[in-house]
C-alpha cells in the first residue's frame, strides 16, 4: 500500500501560493468526456476545507482570507508518493475559483471551494470577422489562441498549452467567421478527430502544473500507461481494477455516414453488411476540410464502427492500495493514456484483453491518515478502444481492411504520418 501526500494551493493574493492541505477534508476532480462520440467540456475540482476558525468565511470581515477576492483566483492539486522515483509532484489540477459556498452546523463550519479549468476562458472568448487561410487544424487552433480577442496564455511555466499540428487541413475560410472561440475549436476537432480539452497529471516535471490546454490530432502517440487486471495477484506494475463497467450493445454502433464538408457538399457512405443485420444507423458531422478528407473521414469511421463490440466503458482503482511504483504511475493518468486491460469473467476460463485509452477522469480524494498527511485517492476512468480514431501498429481494422480504406494522409505501409511539412513545421505548436 502507497503513502500518498495530497497538497492544496490557493493564490489569494494573485501570486503567492498558501497551503491549505492541513484543513482540506476532500477533493473531487472530475475531466475529460464519458464516450469518444461526446463533447469535451470544462473540467471542475471542488475542494472542501474546515473552516471552524473563521479562515475563509467568504465576504466576512475579519476572515482570513474571506474578506479578499476569491473568484478567479488560482487553485492547484498535487500529490507525490512516498518513496517513489518522481523528482517533481504530479499536479492532479488546476483551475480557477469560480463559486465559494460556506455551510454553517452547530459549532462547525466548512466551506466548498469551486473551481473551473481554462475552457471557461475561451467559452467567453469570441471570433469577431475573423478570415483564415488553408492551415492544419492545430495550426488555425493556435492562431485562434493567439488573437487578441482571445489571448489565451502560452507560458512556459507553468506550461499553459499543447497544441498539435494536426493531420487534417481546415479549408481557406470563404467568408469571415464570428463565432464563440471554443466553438469554433470544436468544429476544428471534429474535422481532425482529434481531442481538444485542458489536461492535468502526465510525467511530472518543473513546468507541469496541470491545467495544459491541449490538441492531440488523430494519430497522436499515447502516454504510456499501465496495466490494470480484476486479478489478486498481480505482476509488478500492474494495478488492480476496484471495479470495471463493460458495455455491449449499440451506444457506437454506426453503418452510414453524412458528413458535410467546408464546400456544403454532403458525402455519404454505407456498410451494406451491417445495415442489413441492424438497420440503418447514421452518424452525421460537419467539418471544416475538403470533400476529399471529409469522405476518408466518414468512411473510416463507419467501419470502424459497424458492428457492435464488448469494450469497458469505464473502471474504478484505489490508487493508494497499490504498490509504490504502480501507484504513481496511477497518478500520472490523464486523458489519452493508454491502459492494458484484462479480466476473467466469473465461471468463464477465457480471459478477456485489450488495449484502452482514457477518455475521462474522476478523482475522489479524502484523508486516509491526518496524523502523517496521506491521502485516498479513487479514480474512476472512462475508456475507448485503443483503435478507435487512431492508427496504431497491428491495428485490427486496417489490418483487415484493404489499405484504400485508409485515408490518404496515412503511410500504410509502416501506419505512421508521413508529412512533408513536419519537416519545416513544429510538432506542437503549444
Amino acid at each position: 500500500m502507497a503513502t500518498i501526500t495530497t497538497t492544496v494551493e490557493v493564490a489569494f493574493d494573485g501570486s503567492t501560493f498558501v497551503d491549505i492541505s492541513d484543513r482540506t477534508e476532500r477533493v473531487k476532480i472530475r475531466y475529460g468526456r464519458k464516450q469518444i462520440l461526446d463533447e469535451f467540456s470544462a473540467g471542475t475540482a471542488s475542494v472542501v476545507i474546515d473552516n471552524r476558525d473563521n479562515f475563509l468565511t467568504p465576504g466576512h470581515s475579519d476572515s482570513t482570507y474571506g474578506n479578499s477576492q476569491l473568484i478567479n483566483r488560482e487553485v492547484r492539486v498535487s500529490a507525490q508518493v512516498t518513496g517513489g522515483s518522481d523528482s517533481y509532484p504530479t499536479y492532479l489540477w488546476r483551475g480557477f475559483i469560480s463559486d465559494v459556498d460556506y455551510k454553517a452546523g452547530h459549532g462547525t463550519s466548512t466551506v466548498t471551494i469551486r473551481t473551473v479549468d481554462g475552457f471557461s476562458k475561451l467559452a467567453k472568448a469570441s471570433l469577431l470577422n475573423e478570415s483564415f487561410a488553408q492551415a492544419f487544424t492545430g495550426v488555425r487552433i493556435a492562431e485562434i489562441l493567439d488573437l487578441s480577442d482571445v489571448a489565451y496564455p502560452n507560458g512556459t511555466s507553468p506550461k499553459d498549452r499543447a497544441i498539435d499540428l494536426g493531420a487534417i487541413e481546415a479549408v481557406a475560410t470563404s467568408t469571415n467567421v464570428t463565432d464563440n472561440a471554443l466553438n469554433y475549436i470544436k468544429s476544428l476537432s471534429r474535422t481532425e478527430n482529434g481531442r481538444f480539452l485542458v489536461n492535468h497529471a502526465g510525467t511530472p516535471s518543473a513546468t507541469n502544473f496541470g491545467g495544459i490546454l491541449t490538441f492531440y490530432e488523430v494519430n497522436s502517440a499515447t502516454d504510456p500507461g499501465i496495466t490494470v487486471s480484476d486479478a489478486t495477484t498481480l505482476p509488478s506494475g500492474a494495478v488492480e481494477a476496484l471495479k470495471l463497467d463493460l458495455e455491449w450493445g449499440s451506444e457506437q454502433l454506426y453503418n452510414s455516414y453524412e458528413f458535410t464538408a467546408a464546400d456544403d457538399s454532403v458525402q455519404t457512405g454505407t456498410v451494406t453488411t451491417s445495415i442489413a443485420k441492424y438497420g440503418d444507423r447514421v452518424i452525421k458531422r460537419s467539418t471544416l476540410s475538403d470533400a476529399t478528407s471529409t469522405d476518408e473521414a466518414g468512411t473510416y469511421f463507419i467501419y470502424l464502427n459497424a458492428e457492435p463490440a464488448l469494450r469497458a466503458s469505464s473502471l474504478t482503482i484505489d490508487i493508494d492500495s497499490a504498490e509504490t511504483a504502480a501507484a504513481e504511475n496511477a497518478l500520472h493518468l490523464h486523458v489519452m493514456s493508454a491502459l492494458s486491460l484484462s479480466y476473467l469473467p466469473p465461471g468463464s476460463s477465457e480471459t478477456l484483453s485489450g488495449g484502452y485509452i482514457i477518455e475521462g477522469v474522476d478523482l475522489n480524494i479524502t484523508v486516509r491518515d491526518s496524523a502523517i498527511n496521506s491521502s485516498r485517492i479513487r479514480g474512476t476512468y472512462s475508456t475507448s478502444a485503443a483503435d478507435t480514431g487512431y492508427f496504431t501498429l497491428d491495428d485490427l481494422v486496417l489490418g483487415a481492411l484493404p489499405v484504400t480504406l485508409a485515408p490518404s494522409w496515412v503511410d500504410t505501409n509502416s501506419f505512421r504520418l508521413d508529412d512533408p511539412d513536419r519537416g519545416a513545421i513544429p510538432v506542437n505548436l503549444g
